[in-house]
């Protein structure tokens, strides 16, 4: 039952975070339940499909999909996905928990300035798109090394691109349903599934995430934007803080 709620917590969160809250399978999956990181990563990409397509289904219908610059990051990602699969053997695990967890911080740290301080200048033209796909890519790296989602740089990014919490939140749960099945593929063959844990995640994240943006819909959503932004990048500084630790 434990499992169940805990499910249904992260489908809430990623209706609210976007993608950015699927990173919370990988830690349930480890400190809560006590899975092995080898066996958690590739668990957390397959659990989070299902909920990450019904989330991205009722996001779509409520029109918090951006697709423009979804689709761009979604190509950016997946050469990045292959990429980072065939080197990751090859990385310490160390070096690049650093590197990604510092970019996290930084990232996040942007999200709340920008969260804190409304109607700061977004990038434009060239660089717009340099940011979407630079993001896009790095996203899929975290996918093809680390078995991560990708969710804290591509829900950053969007929201540095000057997309609104709940569009960001959306438009990043389309991008990493497309990642989340690229790179449970390429890591289904690479390590074990928890399927008995992971099977009752999926539930329970499932139930929260069509739940969730269907109620926050209903709210006042200048109001909701000005408290959400900020805690979306501090939710991202907190992963990168997170990965130093784990």
């Amino acid at each position: 039952m434990l499992v169940l709620v805990y499910g249904v917590l992260i489908g809430a969160f990623i209706s609210v975070m976007g993608g950015g809250g699927a990173a919370l399978y990988l830690g349930v999956l480890t400190s809560q339940i006590g899975i092995s990181t080898a066996v958690a990563a590739p668990t957390s990409l397959i659990v989070a499909i299902p909920a990450l397509l019904f989330g991205c289904v009722t996001q779509i219908r409520i029109h918090n999909v951006h697709f423009d610059l979804g689709n761009r990051m979604i190509l950016a990602a997946l050469p990045g996905i292959f990429l980072g699969t065939g080197i990751s053997p090859f990385i310490p695990a160390k070096i690049y928990d650093w590197v990604v967890g510092t970019i996290l911080m930084v990232m996040g740290a942007i999200v709340v300035i920008r969260g804190l301080r409304q109607g700061q200048k977004v990038p434009t033209g060239r660089s717009r798109l340099g940011v979407a796909v630079g993001l896009g890519f790095l996203s899929g790296m975290m996918v093809g090394i680390g078995g991560l989602t990708g969710g804290g740089p591509t829900v950053a990014g969007l929201s540095i691109l000057g997309l609104s919490a709940m569009s960001a939140a959306g438009t990043s749960t389309y991008v990493l349903s497309v990642m989340a099945l690229v790179g449970a593929v390429s890591h289904l063959f690479t390590g074990n599934i928890a399927w008995s844990a992971g099977v009752t995640l999926m539930i329970g994240s499932v139930i929260g995430a069509v739940v969730t943006p269907l109620l926050l819909h209903r709210l006042n959503m200048v109001k909701l934007n000005k408290w959400l932004t900020p805690l979306m990048g501090l939710v991202i500084v907190y992963f990168g803080v997170n990965i130093f630790f784990k």
